[in-house]
């Protein structure tokens, strides 16, 4: 029976989770602690009704299939503009893979994925000389380079996006052109600086992950929308709605995963850790402290721990998936780069091994609050311990300075092979920013001069691929945001 008061147990996020709820008020605290938006305790009466025109079928969660609508309508409207509708050609394939079989009618088009970071307000100019009318042209040299420099201010994270086909022109002999021509670029807008996630409330949002099941929505949930939110939840240290369990599991209903995919699944998890890490260091130096960080490190060890099961699945897929490359091509202070099996296990190392910069960097932080000296403590009480088999020498910075290593010795890798180059701006601020507070104990000189040269190649790249975006018409095929 629906809405009956005391029926159903728990918060409506556990329940949605089928998991155990411990019913603490306002809010779950298994829901807090791990980041999750806690549903509350209210139910909602629902009225069932079936008609002739939904043949006998009944929902009880109307407000998700109203949001649907909106998706369906609005991509509607979009190709009714255009005159062409484009589906993805079964059997799926991921997301993530370079190009993606389109079917618009009886044609079928290879299309290749190209995703460049632009202002939306100047880069569109429709052609007057095109033959046909929902063409267009892009202008995006004038654009600024992505920024990721965190705010730290509680403001929604803002992404728009514009979804484009460049198809070859028909020729006799082929209903299939070449791989060059066939191109879907993703445009999304510059927003300076990146921002907050905790009170979004935008299109994307709204609309529900099940709008995020097919092409291009998927594509762009995916690609571009999910690794920029959750990058910008973690520079700025706030929990994101991302990593409520059915934003990470719908959207996939239809298409397969990839390694990088379910690594973002635990990544998302880490704003959180890192937004309660802030608040303990904030506190009085106590015994009441101590107990908070401990309680926090256990949770970050537990999410290492599937931080390890991931990787254990990466080695057992692919026996060598890099290796030390050719040392002509190497630049000091990185003398020994690596190659990869493919550009996409390139990018989940870079991304892995940037996650855990920050992330051995809150443990270090949360070690040093347990430690700390007798004499700073104004409790007499028992402090916490750390948790047995905890080695906090994994954690120190020299340690973390071989991750941020392991990732510059990977970025020419990335940049030479990669259809993205927004993707590495992020990883790319991560160890810059932590060279240079190595620089201030007088360490890292040389790396942080490797990796400003770095920015500035990565920068050209972008350039190059703009130039190339710009010979070619596009035709749009859907908005988002």
């Amino acid at each position: 029976m629906v809405g009956v008061p005391g029926k159903y147990k728990g918060c409506n996020t556990c329940r949605v989770r089928r998991v155990k709820c411990d019913n603490t008020r306002p809010l779950c605290k298994k829901c807090t602690d791990y980041g999750r938006e806690c549903g509350g305790y209210e139910r909602e009466t629902v009225f069932i009704i079936g008609t002739q025109d939904d043949k006998g079928r009944v929902g009880s969660h109307p407000p998700r299939n109203i949001q649907q609508s909106r998706a369906v309508q609005s991509e509607a409207s979009t190709q009714h503009a255009t005159g062409l509708e484009f589906v993805a050609a079964e059997p799926l394939q991921p997301a993530w893979h370079e190009t993606v079989l389109l079917k618009s009618g009886p044609n079928s088009q290879l299309i290749r994925f190209v995703a460049q970071h632009a202002d939306l307000d100047s880069a569109i100019n429709h052609s007057s000389s095109s033959s046909e009318a929902h063409e267009v042209s892009l202008s995006l040299l004038d654009s600024q380079p992505l920024d990721v420099t965190p705010t730290f201010r509680k403001e929604d994270f803002n992404l728009k996006s514009v979804c484009f086909v460049s198809l070859p022109e028909a020729s006799d002999d082929s209903t299939v052109g070449s791989d060059e021509g066939q191109n879907s670029s993703t445009m999304y807008a510059k927003e300076p600086p990146w921002n907050d996630m905790s009170t979004l409330s935008d299109a994307i949002r709204e609309l529900g992950p099940g709008a995020y099941q097919a092409f291009p929505a998927h594509h762009f949930f995916a690609r571009v929308y999910r690794p920029s939110a959750v990058w910008a939840s973690l520079l700025n240290r706030q929990p994101t709605f991302l990593c409520n369990p059915e934003w990470t599991v719908v959207p996939w209903e239809h298409y397969p995963r990839t390694s990088l995919d379910d690594l973002l699944d635990v990544v998302v998890l880490l704003p959180s850790i890192y937004s309660r890490a802030d608040h303990i260091t904030l506190l009085k130096a106590d015994a009441d402290r101590q107990l908070k960080a401990r309680e926090l490190l256990d949770d970050c060890i537990s999410i290492e721990a599937q931080f390890d099961i991931w990787h254990s699945v990466i080695q057992q897929g692919i026996r060598l998936p890099y290796w030390v490359d050719d040392p002509k091509s190497a630049s000091i202070p990185f003398n020994e780069p690596l190659s990869f099996a493919s550009p996409l296990l390139c990018l989940v190392h870079v991304y892995y091994w940037a996650v855990l910069i920050g992330f051995h960097q809150c443990i270090y932080a949360l070690v040093e609050v347990i430690r700390e000296p007798e004499k700073k403590r104004s409790s007499p009480r028992t402090a916490a311990g750390l948790p047995p088999g905890l080695d906090p020498r994994k954690y120190q910075p020299t340690e973390t300075r071989e991750l941020a290593a392991l990732v510059c010795r990977s970025l020419d890798f990335a940049l030479r092979t990669t259809a993205q180059p927004d993707l590495l701006v992020a990883p790319t601020w991560v160890v810059k920013d932590f060279y240079n507070r190595m620089n201030a104990i007088g360490s890292c000189e040389l790396e942080s001069l490797w990796v400003n040269d770095f920015v500035e190649r990565r920068e050209v790249r972008g350039r190059e691929m703009s130039v190339w975006l710009e010979e070619k018409q596009w035709i749009g095929i859907r908005r988002f945001g």
